[in-house]
């Protein structure tokens, strides 16, 4: 049921960026995204189907799709909000620190900004020094409005924006395996959630799928 669940918003979300999920069969990266490396199958539930195109804090332009391969953690915040947001990150900082040395290699984390006209990569790069957030493997970008809505959408977080410019949002933490499937979620930001952290250590454990 989560599957399909997880099916049918990735399903509304691919029509908000005007694709056609392919749900009953693999479907290679590049007839939905020009950057996805040639030879990749990704399947028509994966996140990775989205044509979502980040700018990281460091300013770099990175695909969504890009992030496959890895486990993901995968969130959405806006660096201005001073109530949700820096507990949402704060959680997201205490699954990774109770991960082992091994696992914690192996997962991505991501943070996509709501707001697309004022996180640029210099606030995103001061949000990210504020949080102590200085691990390679964890990704603070911004996206086009567009973008974000169907990232959104892919992940069951609801939004809007306020008229001083600030966020009405659902807190979630998504899950998604290698393939961009999302296989687990918490909506847990200050106890623990111990359902969810024994998926990411089985995500982390499972090896990649053969090509």
């Amino acid at each position: 049921m989560r599957r399909i669940r997880a099916s049918l918003a990735l399903s509304g979300a691919l029509a908000l960026a005007g694709l056609q999920p392919a749900f009953s069969q693999e479907v290679t990266g590049h007839h939905h995204h020009e950057d996805m490396p040639a030879g990749i199958a990704i399947p028509g539930d994966s996140i990775y189907q989205l044509p979502v195109t980040l700018q990281t804090a460091e300013g770099r332009t990175l695909p969504l799709a890009d992030l496959h391969g890895r486990p993901l953690l995968v969130t959405m915040f806006y660096s201005r909000c001073t109530t949700v947001c820096p507990v949402l990150t704060a959680q997201l900082q205490r699954l990774v620190e109770r991960l082992g040395p091994d696992d914690r290699q192996q997962i991505r984390v991501l943070m996509v900004s709501f707001d697309a006209v004022r996180d640029t990569p210099d606030v995103l790069s001061a949000f990210k020094a504020e949080h102590h957030i200085q691990e390679s493997n964890w990704i603070v970008a911004h996206a086009s409005a567009d973008d974000v809505r169907a990232l959104a959408a892919a992940l069951g977080i609801r939004y809007r924006e306020l008229p001083d410019h600030t966020f009405n949002h659902s807190a979630l933490i998504s899950l998604a395996d290698r393939e961009g499937i999302v296989r687990a979620r918490t909506g847990e930001l200050a106890a623990r959630d111990d359902a969810f952290m024994r998926a990411i250590h089985e995500q982390a454990a499972a090896k990649p799928a053969p090509r």
